[in-house]
């Protein structure tokens, strides 16, 4: 892969690899100075040429990884991979990465994103040990983000789900599992996808009105730019909070619209923060990630995300996005998240309270 590289404290690069595609590859620091590796998922993404932007998108995933990482003091700067012009995720592909990987030399690791699946995570990790993706665990990101977003929810709704209307917008993995979660946990819970074959998840009702729907969460799990300012204008809801990143588009203008109009937007550096929880855990305490069971690790991932949001929602001025950054670097001496993980105990379940 041959590379290009940019400038600023988003240091963008892009390599050219295997059958047209194109590999845009994003850092995201506050502190060049600091040792700490970069971590961010692999997405892949079809299209070639006119793919809208791709550098830009890369650029965002990657400040939101960074706020994800320094909000839940995971001990990693932000960054992302994105491919863009790829028509299978193949071995081809997968070795061109790991190549990316290597040449950086434990300053970077990645794990699965969009268009990326577990499989293809275990075939990347036999190429290169820069893989965080609970290799070998039972453990599951994609469950481990649908608990962060959980506990999103009970911190902004101040208590259990119990009772809530709420509307996940994409039932695929991180979707499917928080619905099956919120139904579990008494919400009532309505879903939507745009593919006709998607799950039904048991206890939940299917809709196809969804942006018409008046509930109290709308739980966007799906994809990018998702609200756009139009949206946002017509939502009948009480609160955006999910799993998707940079679910805003024109941020600042939707968010805007969102205040006026009394809707929350909790940020998704702060509610979709579950798999880098998880990473924290492999890479800074892998004895006691090795020994937890699952349940004790998504308990964890709920616990730390209910209470970054709670925190952020008590600080003045609130969910401004502005006030995020400044938040972040106020966190950020405190212990990283993993090496807080508590070790095996002979009961080997968390006790997550419902307030």
């Amino acid at each position: 892969m041959t590379g290009r590289t940019g400038a600023g404290s988003v240091r963008v690069s892009r390599f050219t690899g295997p059958r047209g595609t194109t590999l845009h590859l994003a850092f995201a620091t506050c502190d060049p100075a600091r040792p700490l590796p970069a971590n961010g998922g692999l997405r892949v993404q079809a299209g070639g040429p006119g793919f809208p932007d791709p550098e830009r998108l890369t650029r965002r995933l990657a400040t939101e990884m960074l706020l994800k990482h320094q909000l839940h003091r995971t001990g990693f700067w932000g960054a992302k991979m994105l491919v863009t012009g790829a028509d299978a995720v193949d071995d081809a592909l997968l070795a061109a990465v790991a190549r990316v990987l290597d040449a950086h030399a434990g300053t970077l690791y990645t794990g699965a994103d969009m268009g990326v699946t577990t499989a293809d995570m275990e075939r990347l990790a036999r190429m290169t040990p820069y893989v965080l993706n609970a290799i070998g665990s039972r453990v599951a990101p994609h469950t481990a983000t649908a608990f962060g977003v959980w506990g999103a929810i009970e911190a902004w709704a101040r208590g259990p789900v119990t009772g809530l209307r709420v509307l996940v917008h994409g039932v695929g993995k991180v979707g499917g599992a928080l619905a099956r979660e919120l139904v579990a946990a008494g919400a009532s819970v309505l879903t939507y996808d745009t593919d006709p074959g998607a799950p039904d998840i048991p206890g939940s009702r299917p809709v196809r009105d969804w942006a018409a729907r008046e509930v109290d969460v709308l739980v966007p799990c799906s994809v990018s730019d998702l609200v756009d300012p139009a949206l946002a204008g017509r939502l009948r809801c009480g609160a955006v909070i999910g799993s998707a990143n940079a679910v805003l588009a024109e941020e600042d203008t939707t968010a805007r619209i969102l205040r006026r109009r009394g809707i929350d937007h909790v940020p998704t550096p702060l509610t979709g923060a579950g798999a880098v929880i998880v990473d924290s855990i492999e890479h800074y305490a892998p004895a006691a990630f090795r020994a937890a069971s699952p349940d004790r690790v998504y308990a964890f991932v709920r616990q730390t995300v209910r209470a970054a949001v709670r925190d952020l929602l008590d600080t003045p001025p609130g969910l401004a996005p502005s006030a995020i950054p400044h938040h972040a670097r106020d966190l950020t001496p405190h212990p990283f998240c993993g090496l807080r993980f508590p070790p095996p105990t002979t009961n080997d379940d968390l006790q997550v309270p419902n307030t």
